[in-house]
């Protein structure tokens, strides 16, 4: 008899079910416009996606047989397939990038259903088998950066709100940060300490000034 293979989505039918499911939402809630609604829409968004594209958990897993010395025997150690989680990444990115959305670990797990906890072990605890996985845990946190900063360059969101993210996730050094304030302030002192002193050398001396005057009302 001859065995029936199940059927095994591909980026493309992945995508253009993301695509079909998006405008589906914004249909149903009468958004004209995807670009003027806020982040928490867009995550809502990515829900409904998931549970229309994504309802089986199985879908990124690994259908076929590999070799690991951590698995008794030939199989598929029950491992993600990173080159198509990696392609359905990228289209993430491209869309959150159409529509001047943040990128992020949490989104993408908002999308595909795979736990944002897992996608940090890819990027923090790498292993043989999740190489793949660390690259794309590393490209999540590239474009998180990256919208984050033209949503500082474009004006449209709260600066003093996105600078703080960006000291927080990546480090950016801040103006607003009371460390920041600091060095600028011991900066900017020892910078005009001899200033200061050069201004005291160049007061008039006013001491036997005032002592002869002391002496002309005594006398």
């Amino acid at each position: 008899m001859e065995k029936v293979t199940d059927f095994q989505p591909d980026q493309e039918f992945f995508e253009t079910n993301i695509d079909m499911y998006l405008r589906l939402y914004c249909e149903r809630r009468n958004i004209e416009d995807m670009r003027k609604e806020s982040q928490s829409i867009w995550n809502a968004a990515l829900m409904f996606i998931r549970r229309e594209v994504f309802r089986d958990r199985e879908a990124f897993r690994n259908k076929n047989l590999i070799t690991d010395t951590n698995c008794i025997m030939n199989s598929t150690c029950n491992t993600y397939n990173y080159d198509l989680i990696d392609r359905v990444c990228d289209h993430y990115i491209y869309l959150c990038m159409e529509y001047e959305k943040e990128i992020s670990v949490l989104g993408f797990s908002n999308l595909t259903g795979i736990p944002d906890g897992t996608i940090y072990d890819w990027g923090y605890n790498p292993r043989e088998l999740s190489r793949k996985g660390s690259e794309i845990h590393k490209k999540l946190l590239k474009y998180n950066e990256e919208s984050l900063e033209n949503k500082l360059a474009s004006g449209k969101a709260n600066p003093v709100g996105v600078i703080a993210i960006l000291n927080r996730r990546h480090g950016w050094a801040s103006p607003y940060t009371a460390d920041s304030n600091r060095q600028r302030t011991q900066a900017l002192t020892a910078e005009q300490l001899p200033q200061l002193g050069q201004t005291t050398r160049e007061l008039p001396d006013k001491t036997q000034d005032i002592v002869d005057s002391n002496c002309k009302t005594t006398t």
